[in-house]
């Protein structure tokens, strides 16, 4: 586990983490674990501006789903904090995302789907610390092994 500081830094561990999945081959699926105020979507939108995306990253939480497309890679942010089970993941088209060639599929909460995130290639947990401003996280690659 690594302390971080702010968003700032969390933004920053997210940049770095984005240059070594940079250049992937296939489709990846992340999914990040935390409580409520975690820093997750922080997280997320420090790695997406890295890939290459402009716009601003807002948090899925009502919408479950925000997509950032370019010509050569997708990324699809999802927040499941508000669904009650995985027949509204279906109803949003889940299995069309997921089978998406080159794409970086992130998860927050993904525990909240029973059918879908199950295999994740990376694993990030983000935990408070005794004041608002401190983190820890722990980045886990391919947690099946």
């Amino acid at each position: 586990m690594e302390e971080l500081i702010g968003e700032k830094e969390t933004e920053d561990k997210a940049k770095n983490f984005a240059s070594l999945i940079k250049g992937f081959k296939n489709s990846l699926l992340i999914n990040l674990i935390g409580n409520l105020g975690a820093g997750k979507t922080t997280f997320v939108r420090g790695l997406i501006q890295e890939l290459g995306f402009d716009e601003f990253v807002k948090s899925p939480t009502f919408t479950i789903v925000e997509s950032y497309e370019s010509d050569n890679l997708k990324v699809f942010h999802f927040d499941l904090y508000r669904i009650e089970d995985d027949k509204e993941l279906q109803a949003i088209g889940v299995e069309d995302y997921l089978t998406e060639e080159n794409a970086i599929t992130l998860v927050e909460w993904p525990e909240k789907s029973k059918r879908y995130f199950n295999n994740p290639d990376y694993i990030i947990e983000l935990n408070h610390c005794d004041n608002d401003e401190k983190r820890l996280i722990n980045i886990i690659k391919d947690p099946r092994q």
